[in-house]
């Protein structure tokens, strides 16, 4: 096969619901042995057009070829026939199945006996898979006991042992550590020097340039600009994204850090969480970093009462506290925005409406009463605040791009007006524009006194946010660093080398 052979091709594709078009007229190649990537804005139409490509939607017109031949009965199962593997950026596992199970679904190997399961071989092929993605994983564990990288790496796993011609990854490194996209870039040239086409979509605009060979960017559901990876700077694809330049530079402080809101002391669960003490004053940012794994979400849900913690103590400006439950400490002043948003932080078959006034209706109701129309009013604000797409409270959180659906749960505590908000992947799956306008509004939001603790595996976010940072290995703080000082090196050095002295 010649390196530049066409695997896929759309010709004029465009796709509308209910009457509202999404794509239009789409013109894009994807080649073998070639990592093209997508870049867009949340609500730009790339969620839609994989979709297109991966069978999951029928375009409502044009063409789309695969291998030269116009594809008829387009659907994912066609497409999986045919070697056309997509891992969606929310995950298409069973939760209460092992990772083995999971990577081998649908193509389990079969012993010579009555066509049984071979479970020795289903376990073989998980560990020789993962093993050659430089990854040690119990497969036997369920998939649900995972954190959200070590799920994703086991899609991954899963689409590796098919024969496969062309892999779509949808934001796949929102939560990796720097040794994790590592490993995973290395796979992602392997399969290129194998022939195979890969679609890489992702916001992080270095990991475009390290790994990328051509870039299509989509505007409003067209084409804004596509080409080599050679005709793009940072600066060009951010203008052909949003139309405009965008920094994420720190805002110079406007008011003095004041005394302590949040203080922890021993906090420990288990072999997970172990002997945790820290503190966070008012008008502070404090990142948290460390490899997956290292318990910095255990920790935040032991603060914010999701999980009981098996000894230390919590207090809120001074007073000690034993948070019960979320309830107990929404009631106190607190937010916080989860690591998994689908599991912990929507009711995606709510409106995006019903979403963001979930903590006020809650808050402003008496008797019984609740003030819709006051909320409504609020509600509408958020959305035009956050930029939030579509501006549409009606629709469904399960029909919006996961940027957005980020967008919903960060506006939901922004509404009310916290004073302690404990952020985990802030801005997991968030285009850049709008990583820009947030960081804006936590900067915003750390001048006026709040308390924020942002836990985050993407360090240029912790680097650019932070005052100071605190770095987790093992279930233990390890290190603190200043945020003006510190530096991806510093960081990396202190989770590695205290991971490897604890192994």
């Amino acid at each position: 096969m010649s390196e530049k052979e066409a695997i896929l091709r759309l010709e004029g594709v465009s796709k509308s619901f209910a009457g509202i078009p999404v794509l239009q007229t789409i013109d894009c190649t994807f080649f073998a042995g070639e990592v093209h990537c997508l870049l867009g804005e949340n609500g730009a139409g790339k969620s839609t057009l994989i979709k297109t490509i991966s069978g999951a939607h029928a375009p409502t017109a044009g063409r789309v070829m695969f291998c030269g031949q116009d594809i008829t009965g387009h659907s994912p199962a066609w497409a999986k026939d045919n070697g056309i593997a997509t891992i969606y950026q929310e995950l298409d596992l069973i939760p209460n199945l092992g990772a083995a199970e999971n990577i081998s679904l649908g193509s389990e190997p079969r012993s010579r006996w009555f066509g049984q399961i071979d479970r020795k071989r289903v376990r073989q092929v998980a560990n020789d898979t993962l093993k050659s993605m430089g990854l040690s994983l119990d497969v036997d564990t369920p998939v649900q006991t995972l954190g959200i990288a070590q799920q994703q790496m086991v899609a991954i796993a899963k689409a590796l042992t098919r024969n496969n011609r062309m892999i779509i990854l949808d934001e796949p490194t929102a939560v990796f550590t720097k040794n994790e996209k590592d490993t995973l870039f290395r796979l992602v040239r392997e399969l290129k020097a194998r022939g195979m086409a890969v679609v890489f979509i992702s916001h992080h605009m270095d990991e475009i340039f390290e790994i990328g060979d051509r870039i299509t960017v989509l505007r409003d559901g067209k084409v804004a600009s596509t080409g080599p990876v050679s005709d793009y700077d940072h600066d060009k694809a951010v203008r052909s994204m949003v139309g405009r330049s965008v920094e994420n530079r720190r805002q110079q402080r406007t008011s003095a850090i004041g005394e302590p809101v949040l203080e922890v002391r021993g906090l420990t669960s288990g072999k997970r969480v172990r002997d945790v003490s820290f503190e966070l004053r008012a008008g502070e940012i404090v990142g948290v970093a460390g490899l997956v794994g290292s318990g910095r979400t255990r920790m935040a849900r032991l603060v914010y009462g999701a999980e009981r913690a098996s000894s230390g103590e919590i207090r809120l400006h001074g007073q000690l506290v034993d948070p019960r439950s979320p309830t107990d400490m929404i009631r106190r002043g607190v937010g916080m925005v989860p690591e998994d948003r689908k599991r912990d932080g929507l009711a995606l078959e709510r409106s995006a409406g019903e979403n963001l006034g979930l903590v006020k209706v809650q808050a402003l109701s008496r008797f019984g009463w609740v003030p819709w129309s006051r909320i409504r009013g609020l509600v509408d604000t958020q959305m035009q605040r956050l930029q939030v797409k579509p501006n549409n409270p009606s629709i469904q959180a399960l029909r919006m791009s996961g940027g957005n659906q980020q967008k919903l749960v960060l506006g939901r505590w922004l509404m009310q007006n916290p004073r302690l908000l404990i952020l985990d992947e802030p801005t997991r799956g968030v285009d850049v524009g709008a990583r820009a306008e947030i960081y804006a509004l936590l900067q915003k939001l750390r001048d006026e006194g709040v308390a924020i603790l942002m836990i985050s595996s993407d360090l240029p976010e912790i680097l650019s946010q932070a005052d100071r940072i605190l770095v987790m290995a093992k279930g233990r703080i390890v290190g603190e660093l200043d945020g003006k000082s510190a530096t991806e090196e510093a960081i990396i050095a202190l989770a590695f080398r205290t991971e490897v002295e604890a192994a």
